[in-house]
């Protein structure tokens, strides 16, 4: 990664909560919850309620989506 770019680490932590749409980036279909349960510069990975787990890989515009309302993103206990 280029130095000042943006990566996942500034984007999500381990044990950030996520539902809702997410601006697809899970599936058009998938408003599930789900939970950050690893993340590295260039990816998280996001376990659901049921132990499936989804990888995002980070792209331009992620950070901009990521914090808004479509995301609510929690810090909590999961």
């Amino acid at each position: 990664m280029a130095e000042g770019q943006v990566n996942m680490l500034q984007i999500f932590q381990v044990g950030d909560v996520i539902e809702n749409y997410c601006n697809g980036y899970f599936g058009r279909d998938d408003y599930e919850r789900k939970v950050c349960v690893m993340v590295t510069p260039k990816y998280a990975v996001f376990q659901y309620e049921d132990g499936q787990a989804a990888v995002l890989n980070y792209s331009e515009g992620l950070e901009k989506y990521a914090k808004g309302e479509n995301w609510k993103a929690y810090d909590e206990e999961y």
